[in-house]
């Protein structure tokens, strides 16, 4: 392998959440960084499919068809 070509790798970077605050010790080659979602936060990992809450599309038919019929 050739010498010098890799970056430097920081065993313990501080990664910060700026969603919800959460601070991460990880080894990555940034000494400090920060990330908009974090698995605290992130819909998909605490069960909170945005979605799922919005409804679908079908959802949203019968909504206004029911509407329309009380009309």
């Amino acid at each position: 392998m050739k010498e010098g070509i890799h970056p430097q790798v920081f065993p313990k970077a501080k990664t910060t959440c700026t969603t919800c605050g959460a601070v991460f010790v990880i080894p990555t080659t940034v000494d400090v960084q920060e990330v908009e979602v974090c698995r605290m936060c992130h819909p998909i990992y605490t069960g909170k499919n945005l979605k799922e809450a919005r409804g679908g599309r079908i959802e949203r038919f019968k909504k206004r068809a029911g509407s329309a019929k009380k009309k």
